[in-house]
């Protein structure tokens, strides 16, 4: 079948243009190229490389194929009379070259696209990587981290100015890793610019390398209140009871979960974006830690404790077990303190007082105020007989045993039964 060419050919006028007068490399040359200075900065490896964009654009390679003479066909005497399109069947073979460039081109594009995580996977930053669970270290000597689990806490990019290279970026990564039972550690890697993998691999064997022990009590909680520092970060770490959970800072909380601390409050005054120094900070506190028995045989005298929980009765925690306790004439006046002096320096986290609200000051309030005057020490008094055994603890045990008594004798006849709903002096009314 011929087909002539001439129906098919219009023709254009003033559409000569700047990107009709240049080639297709002068053109990428416009937004590819880099000075010499941009090289010394490193900005070669973030520029835009060029793209063969005809690429698998064959002429006449469609839904038909076409034959087109003079232009993905030469030009034989027979086609002398005048050019033609010969239209035949697509040759599949063309087709498989044009697909396989396609997933050539898009498998790059592919791999950089950031993977899909489940929520309970991801960290305190979304999808990027700090936060997340990366594994156990990779073994050293022959030690293996079967049971340890490693965290990112940060990922930033870092530059460095030299002499004779200009301003050099890399990659810095805070890593931390624990077995949840008091083993834990961290460190802080670099690498090149563009391989956050090889610095979060470095980090977290640096940190496997460098694990301490922290001693917990009750294997939930730290042993007393402490106060840390590292640059402008401040931090205060206070002891809860079991239950209450964790309450700090993001990046300490994952700290906490991989030493294995279940029950504490910290309270950061300061920086808290400077987490490197919250890391250290947090670490030095953990380790200078002291337990009630060492701080018991250190100072030769009893660990007294008083909660809330026991109404501030004393109760001795520990005892030097090496030596006799020193008497009170051998105690000098400064050692006469509390733990929160002891251990956290005379110092104190900033407490600022809640605005009262708006009813604190009208009539209605001032009034139940003025009401309940009266009965201010009740509830202080009602402990104090508690605690001297004046009056009798009225638990639920109690309760139950005096219910059961009342509904002993009510069955007995000593007590009468109620006739109503619980008044005895009920009584039906009678009908007419």
């Amino acid at each position: 079948m011929g087909l002539s060419l001439i129906p098919f050919v219009s023709r254009r006028h003033n559409t000569v243009n700047f990107f009709m007068r240049h080639t297709a490399k002068e053109l990428w040359n416009t937004i590819t190229a880099i000075s010499s200075a941009g090289k010394k900065k490193g900005r070669q490896a973030t520029r835009q490389r060029p793209r063969d964009l005809n690429r698998a654009r064959m002429v006449g390679q469609g839904v038909f194929t076409a034959t087109m003479p003079g232009l993905n066909t030469t030009v034989s005497p027979d086609m002398l009379a005048g050019p033609a399109i010969d239209l035949h069947e697509h040759d599949p073979e063309i087709q498989k070259k044009v697909d396989s460039f396609h997933e050539r081109s898009t498998k790059r594009s592919k791999e950089r696209q950031q993977i899909k995580l489940h929520p309970l996977e991801r960290g305190f930053s979304s999808g990027k990587v700090p936060g997340q669970k990366l594994g156990a270290p990779a073994p050293i000597d022959g030690q293996t981290f079967a049971d340890f689990e490693s965290y990112c806490l940060e990922m930033k990019r870092t530059s460095n100015m030299t002499g004779n290279m200009g301003r050099k970026h890399s990659m810095n990564a805070l890593m931390v890793t624990g077995n949840g039972k008091g083993t834990a550690g961290w460190a802080v890697c670099k690498a090149p610019i563009h391989q956050m993998t090889a610095a979060i691999y470095q980090a977290r064997q640096r940190a496997a390398s460098r694990l301490v022990h922290v001693e917990l009590l009750e294997d939930r909680t730290i042993y007393q209140d402490f106060y840390a520092e590292c640059r402008n970060s401040r931090i205060w770490a206070l002891r809860r009871p079991k239950g209450f959970g964790v309450v700090a800072h993001a990046r300490l909380m994952k700290i906490c979960e991989l030493v294995g601390i279940k029950d504490i409050y910290i309270k950061v005054e300061g920086s808290s974006t400077n987490y490197q120094a919250l890391t250290a900070a947090f670490f030095t506190g953990l380790i200078n830690q002291e337990s009630h028995q060492r701080l018991a045989e250190r100072m030769r005298m009893h660990v007294v404790e008083m909660s809330r929980t026991t109404h501030y009765l004393p109760k001795i925690i520990a005892s030097p077990i090496k030596s006799d306790p020193r008497n009170d004439d051998e105690i000098l006046p400064h050692e006469r303190i509390t733990l929160d002096d002891f251990y956290g320096e005379g110092r104190y986290p900033l407490s600022r007082q809640k605005p009262e609200p708006f009813w604190v000051k009208s009539q209605q309030h001032q009034h139940l105020v003025w009401a309940n005057h009266p009965f201010r020490n009740h509830e202080d008094v009602r402990i104090r007989l508690l605690a001297d055994s004046v009056v009798p603890r009225w638990t639920r045990t109690e309760r139950r045993k005096y219910a059961q008594n009342l509904h002993e004798r009510a069955m007995n006849g000593i007590v009468p039964v109620p006739s109503g709903i619980g008044l005895s002096e009920y009584k039906l009314r009678p009908q007419s």
